[in-house]
């Protein structure tokens, strides 16, 4: 930028007449949004001449579409500056750092390359056409992710979700003066026709959940030790907690024992408050569960911290007996007492693993296929669906829509969407759920 000779306000302060050292007319220089700037030469070197056209000159720059960067502007530039943009939501708390991630991960895998596939190197290239082709052309991919992992077309969610991305995009270069808002076409979302999240997470049905808890409560039978019971008796724990929160899985490895809270209601039973990291997928929230099932899991904890201690203070003697050099431990070295678990501890620790964390997702999966594959379920069910059984149940119970949407950290529409197919169940009165009385009447028929 040019130094600045002299400057004098005018357009009460919307603007200044400035005399730049190495030019020879006077120019407009109006304040544009951040830290830009447009200039526009007056034409003259007359003070006052400069201050008449000053209004002319104000109003014709600032009716005209925005000229500058659009024709060497890359398109690549333009998308780092709006994921610098999102990392700076994500530093303020008005986004999650994860969320960051996931913008990130859209534009450079699939925004980028589609603007590349269609002709788009620069913001001067865009035109209204030219990302309308979007929603069809992934719908159509044979292939996703870094591993070009074979696919028949990438689901509607994702695509509207990328649409929904770009379309902000396109806004914030609107915004940022470096695209003609009269190039920014229309981005149409694509018809969600598959079911994928039901097909790829089933929830469990009533009869099929009485099935599975039948062998679940059997995994803890016939342990060689405590510790071995208490792990299986963990698991067991760890899917009802799952069932009556609808936490993600990874939500629930980040609770910690101070997010938790057991209240007494006024009818004597127990309600389970517990707040979600803002660090998770859909950001903080309070969600209430049943609070006998967290009662157990924290009871739980408590008792597996103390035979820890108790395995600790046996270890500890053989290594001062000498055994331990007898026998060639790798740890042959006391080892400290664990403390009780408090606030910073996560809810679902495993005591058992050095730096009190909790058990990785694929020991747990192991866990679970173990218990699904004495089922001899035709679904395909996985640990995603205990969540998907949650608000499955809580559908047919009558539940608001939008009271489990709040609760699980989901968008009413979302659950509407995925979870559609149960319209008609929940317009049967009868099926699965009869009431007492009703048996009664059967009964005696």
């Amino acid at each position: 930028m040019p130094k600045i000779h002299s400057k004098e306000p005018t357009l009460n302060g919307q603007a200044d007449v400035v005399a730049y050292a190495d030019r020879e007319y006077l120019y407009l220089r109006i304040k544009r949004e951040g830290r830009r700037y447009t200039n526009v030469s007056l034409e003259t070197t007359d003070i006052r001449t400069a201050h008449k056209k000053a209004l002319d000159a104000y109003t014709k720059a600032i009716s005209e579409p925005p000229r500058s960067r659009t024709r060497r502007f890359s398109f690549e530039k333009a998308c780092a500056e709006y994921l610098e943009y999102k990392h700076k939501q994500a530093e303020r708390g008005q986004i999650t750092h994860r969320s960051a991630g996931t913008y990130e991960q859209r534009v450079y895998q699939r925004i980028i390359p589609f603007a590349k596939s269609v002709g788009v190197g620069s913001v001067g290239d865009i035109d209204k056409e030219s990302f309308s082709g979007y929603g069809e052309y992934f719908l159509d991919v044979k292939t996703k992710g870094k591993w070009h992992k074979k696919t028949s077309g990438l689901s509607a969610s994702t695509i509207n979700a990328d649409l929904a991305t770009l379309n902000e995009l396109l806004n914030f270069l609107v915004k940022h003066e470096v695209l003609d808002p009269r190039k920014k076409g229309e981005l149409p979302k694509v018809r969600d026709r598959k079911n994928y999240r039901e097909e790829s997470n089933p929830a469990f049905l009533p009869d099929e959940f009485i099935r599975f808890k039948d062998v679940l409560y059997e995994f803890d039978q016939n342990c060689v030790d405590e510790m071995d019971k208490w792990k299986k008796r963990w698991f067991i724990n760890w899917v009802l907690f799952q069932y009556q929160s609808g936490c993600r899985v990874h939500e629930s490895s980040q609770i910690l024992l101070g997010d938790t809270e057991v209240q007494k209601r006024p009818d004597g039973k127990v309600k389970g408050i517990i707040s979600i990291s803002p660090s998770t997928k859909t950001g903080r929230r309070t969600l209430i569960m049943n609070g006998n099932t967290l009662r157990k899991v924290k009871s739980h904890l408590s008792k597996g911290i103390k035979l820890r201690n108790e395995q600790i203070k046996i270890h500890n003697e053989m290594v001062l007996s000498g055994e331990g050099k007898r026998r060639k431990w790798t740890k042959n070295y006391e080892l400290p007492m664990l403390e009780p678990a408090g606030k910073d501890d996560f809810l679902l620790m495993n005591p058992f693993m050095d730096g009190r964390t909790v058990y990785h997702t694929e020991h747990i999966r192991g866990w679970m296929n173990e218990i699904l594959s004495k089922c001899e379920f035709e679904k395909r069910f996985t640990l995603h669906s205990l969540r998907a059984t949650h608000i499955t149940h809580a559908l047919l119970k009558g539940y608001r829509t939008r009271v489990i949407a709040d609760n699980v950290g989901n968008s009413q529409a979302e659950i509407e969407r995925t979870y559609y197919r149960l319209s008609n169940i929940l317009n049967i009165d009868e099926l699965g759920f009869h009431k007492d009385a009703e048996e009664g009447v059967m009964m005696n028929e």
